[in-house]
């Protein structure tokens, strides 16, 4: 998937993150031309910044996409997404605090995460 589609992706499940990741990559030529210190980005620069910006957001829109499905814990989704787990607990403690998933209960002492509304 190229990083247009990924993008298209992410503002399917997450509009506002989307809308975020977009402006970024809008302002890419003027961060080449210079920025507000007169600096000048490259384009590798630019990617080291946004490429794993855009890999998280696509990740976090995975979740939420599965969690749209039904309830998972984080062991249950990591197998899903062929993530570590550690990675998606990460994810997952973030779209908490972003207030998009809430825990619906316990499986044995692991959380059972739940998409909001």
């Amino acid at each position: 998937m190229d990083m247009e589609e990924k993008l298209q992706f992410v503002k399917s499940i997450d509009p506002e993150g989307g809308d975020r990741l977009s402006r970024l990559l809008e302002r890419k030529s003027l961060l080449l031309d210079r920025n507000v210190y007169g600096e000048r980005f490259t384009g590798r620069q630019f990617s080291l910044v946004f490429d794993p910006l855009l890999a998280s957001a696509f990740e976090k829109a995975q979740i939420l996409e599965l969690l749209g499905e039904g309830d998972g814990t984080v062991e249950w989704l990591a197998c899903r997404l062929d993530l570590d787990k550690a990675r998606v607990f990460g994810h997952l403690k973030d779209l908490l605090k972003k207030n998009m998933v809430e825990i619906a209960g316990f499986e044995e002492r692991h959380p059972v995460f739940r998409k909001k509304g």
